[in-house]
C-alpha cells in the first residue's frame, strides 16, 4: 500500500496474507467508508484555513510594497517572507526594514486564535528568540546591518479580543517579562472595511503606552486610531509554506499559459521551465527562493506523480504531461484542484484505515507477530 508507513504496510501485508486476511480485508473498507467524509471535510477546513492565513500575509505585505505609503514616506520595505524557515525553526511570516534607521520588523500572522492562543504567543516569543540568535546570518541575507528590532502578532480584527486577553494574561502572571524592551506588538487587520491595518495599542497590562507602539512614532501614527488602508499589490503568488494544492494550481496555471502563448502542446512541460517559475523572486518572495524554490518544485512533481496527475514523456528525461481532461485553463485547472483532493484525501484515508486496522488486530490478538508501537 503506498502512502502508508513501512512499518505499518509490513504488518498489513502480513495480515492480509495470514488465515485473517478476508476479515482483515472488510474492516479496512468498513474504517475506510467512515473516515472518508471526515477526511474531506479535514481537507477543505486546513485548506481554506491556509488561503485565509496566506490573504493576511498578502495585506501585511502590500502594506510595505512599491506602491505603498509606509514605504514612500517612511522607507518600511517588504523584504522576504518567511525568514529562516530554510532552517527549519520557528519563523514569522513577514520580514519588513528600513535601511536608514536599520530596524526591521517581524510579523507572525494567525487566522484562527480560537483556540491555543496561549501557545500562539509562546511560539511567536520562540520565533523571536531564532531571530535574536540567527541575526548575523539575517543581515547576510539582506546585505545590511539590522540595529533594531519589533516583533509583531497580526490577526483578523474580530480575533483582536481573544489574543490580547491573553497576552495580558500572561503578563499579569508572570510569564512574559514586561519590563522588555521589545514585547511583541499586535496588528489587526479589517478584512471588510477596505482591508485596514491597524496597530493595537489598548493592552492593559502595559504601564507605558510606548510598549504597545512602534519606536518610530511616524510608524505608530501611519497604523494609528484610524488604521492603515491597504492598497493591494500582487507581489508574490505564492509562499514557502502555502498549501501545497495552492502551489500546484499557480504551478498548473503557468504551465498551460506558457504553453497558449508560446502556442505549444498545452499538457507538456519541462522541469527546468517550471524550476525557473518557483524559482522566481517575483513568484516566491523569499530571500532563499532558488533553493526553496527547487524543494517546492521536487514535491509537487514527486507528488503528482505519484497522485497520477502526471506522468514522465517517454524518452525525455525532462519532459512531463498534465494528465488532466480539458483545453481551457479553467477546466483543466478546476479538474487539478478535483483529482488532487480526491487523491490527498484517499491516501490520507488508506494510512489511518491501515494503522487502525493493524492496532485492532494486535490489540485482539497481542501474539499474532512482534508489532512494534509507534510504527513509521
Amino acid at each position: 500500500m503506498k502512502g502508508v508507513g513501512s512499518g505499518v504496510e509490513n504488518e498489513l501485508n502480513r495480515l492480509l496474507a495470514s488465515k485473517s486476511g478476508k476479515e482483515v480485508q472488510v474492516r479496512i473498507k468498513e474504517i475506510e467508508k467512515n473516515l472518508h467524509k471526515i477526511e474531506i471535510e479535514s481537507f477543505k477546513k486546513h485548506f481554506e484555513r491556509s488561503e485565509y492565513h496566506d490573504k493576511l500575509v498578502d495585506i501585511c505585505i502590500s502594506a510595505f510594497g512599491p506602491e505603498s505609503k509606509c514605504y514612500n514616506d517612511l522607507g518600511y520595505a517588504f523584504i522576504s517572507s518567511e525568514p529562516l524557515v530554510e532552517l527549519g525553526v520557528k519563523n514569522f511570516d513577514v520580514m519588513i526594514y528600513n535601511d536608514k534607521k536599520k530596524h526591521a520588523i517581524f510579523v507572525e500572522c494567525k487566522s484562527s486564535v480560537k483556540s491555543n492562543r496561549g501557545k500562539y504567543i509562546s511560539d511567536a516569543y520562540e520565533a523571536k528568540t531564532n531571530v535574536i540568535e540567527n541575526q548575523k546570518y539575517l543581515e547576510e541575507m539582506l546585505g545590511d546591518e539590522i540595529e533594531t528590532m519589533e516583533f509583531v502578532i497580526c490577526v483578523p480584527s474580530h480575533k483582536t479580543d481573544g489574543i490580547v486577553r491573553e497576552i495580558e494574561r500572561q503578563e499579569n502572571e508572570g510569564e512574559i517579562d514586561v519590563s522588555s524592551n521589545d514585547l511583541l506588538l499586535i496588528w489587526q487587520v479589517s478584512l471588510f472595511e477596505g482591508e485596514v491595518l491597524q496597530l493595537f495599542t489598548r493592552i492593559n497590562s502595559r504601564d507605558k503606552q510606548y510598549k504597545s507602539q512602534h519606536k518610530d512614532l511616524n510608524l505608530t501614527k501611519m497604523l494609528g486610531s484610524d488604521g492603515h488602508e491597504v492598497k493591494s499589490e500582487v507581489l508574490t503568488k505564492f509562499y514557502p509554506s502555502s498549501h501545497p494544492l495552492t502551489m500546484g494550481s499557480k504551478i498548473v496555471t503557468e504551465i498551460v499559459t506558457k504553453n497558449m502563448r508560446e502556442n505549444t502542446q498545452i499538457n507538456v512541460f519541462s522541469k527546468e521551465s517550471v524550476e525557473q517559475f518557483c524559482k522566481s523572486s517575483r513568484n516566491l518572495a523569499h530571500y532563499a527562493c532558488e533553493k526553496l524554490g527547487k524543494n517546492i518544485v521536487d514535491h509537487f512533481i514527486g507528488e503528482c506523480e505519484f497522485f497520477g496527475l502526471i506522468e514522465k514523456v517517454e524518452g525525455e528525461d525532462d519532459l512531463f504531461k498534465l494528465n488532466l481532461e480539458g483545453k481551457r485553463l479553467n477546466t483543466i485547472l478546476n479538474n487539478y484542484k478535483e483529482e488532487y483532493k480526491k487523491a490527498f484525501v484517499a491516501r490520507k484515508v488508506r494510512q489511518k484505515a491501515a494503522k487502525q486496522v493493524v492496532e485492532e488486530y494486535h490489540k485482539k490478538y497481542p501474539d499474532l507477530s512482534n508489532y512494534v508501537e509507534n510504527p513509521e
